[in-house]
């Protein structure tokens, strides 16, 4: 039950931390600006797919 759980932010961390690594890539960012960007998407990512867990799982009860 509690793997269930985690699949939601861990999917959205995964995602959030690509999306936020290839920004930085086109935008041919550096250091800071890329860790920044990749932790800033990786963290919003989780809490969005927390957040979908919780949705999903309202909806079906």
């Amino acid at each position: 039950m509690k793997a269930n759980r985690l699949i939601g932010p861990a999917c959205g961390f995964l995602g959030g931390t690509t999306f936020g690594s290839g920004l930085a890539f086109l935008l041919g960012w550096t250091s800071y600006p890329v860790i920044a960007s990749v932790s800033f998407f990786g963290l919003s990512g989780a809490a969005l797919g927390a957040l979908a867990v919780k949705i999903v799982r309202k909806q079906a009860d």
